[in-house]
């Protein structure tokens, strides 16, 4: 069986993105890993980040779509390598990334995730623009 990395920003909603990817996986005849970075100081002195509260509301929604998901916190500097060497490390076929809107300037300071993932692996990438809400 096949394995679809979904790596969540905090700026993921659950919505119908997690719908088409759910069919897609479900296709696929996959499992899904779903992963996020807690990078800096992301939700400091709460006790759940954003990242992790949308990373449990996913996971929930491709649960009750009968999809096998397994989830994963981490920490790092380097949300790209992070994701990268975890998707070596956990098989899988896809990394699924969805694009923010974010700005060039904040681009500039936080730096493009998508385009270092991409740079990074062998693995293919499949990119889900910010207002997109069809099907795969």
């Amino acid at each position: 069986m096949s394995k679809v990395l979904l790596a969540i920003s905090e700026r993921w909603v659950p919505d119908a993105r997690v719908a088409a990817i759910a069919g897609f996986v479900k296709r696929m005849g996959a499992s899904v890993l779903a992963t996020h970075v807690i990078h800096g100081t992301e939700g400091s002195g709460a006790d759940v980040s954003p990242g992790e509260r949308i990373l449990a509301q996913i996971a929930t929604q491709l649960k009750q779509a009968e999809i096998k998901v397994e989830t994963l916190l981490m920490f790092s500097d380097d949300v790209a390598d992070a994701t990268v060497k975890t998707a070596s490390e956990h098989g899988v076929s896809l990394i699924v990334l969805g694009l923010s809107s974010k700005g060039m300037l904040t681009r500039l300071i936080e730096g493009n995730v998508s385009n270092e993932v991409i740079k990074q692996t062998r693995i293919p990438v499949l990119l889900l623009p910010p207002e997109w809400t069809g099907e795969i």
